[in-house]
């Protein structure tokens, strides 16, 4: 499979040959309705039903409190069989750390300050599906 890319308003959107989606964040703070846009043109475009979902954004990207939950629902993370976070400074690190504690889930979800590493932790979840997933904890 070749890299599908996909640009809205807020993300672009990459469908990464290796299996893993990309979500890059513009500089926006995403309110709720925005995020399910992007959302929804993540999941009208993928080639897969679950996948690693690899995040990352600009340094003034982010979202609220209410598309945090959202992105933290099972109608999200059901497609999701990981979710890596690049964080690139103190801040995003302090806000990513502060969602992983508000949030809890099943799907394996990671920080990590480059995109090499969070791009080998994801491939170790390419090919897991949602039962193996549950299965596991």
């Amino acid at each position: 499979m070749t890299e599908k890319v996909i640009k809205t308003k807020y993300a672009t959107i990459t469908y990464r040959s290796d299996g893993i989606i990309h979500l890059h964040y513009l500089d926006h703070l995403l309110v709720l309705e925005e995020s399910k846009e992007v959302f929804k043109v993540i999941r009208e475009n993928s080639p897969w039903n679950i996948s690693p979902l690899y995040i990352s954004g600009e340094t003034f990207s982010g979202m609220d409190k209410e598309s945090k939950i959202f992105f933290a629902s099972e109608e999200v993370l059901q497609h999701c069989s990981s979710v890596a976070v690049l964080v690139r400074n103190i801040g995003q690190r302090i806000l990513t750390n502060f969602y992983f504690r508000l949030v809890k889930t099943e799907t394996p979800t990671r920080f990590f300050s480059s995109e090499a590493e969070a791009i080998k932790w994801s491939l170790n979840y390419r090919d897991v599906n949602v039962s193996q997933r549950e299965n596991s904890n």
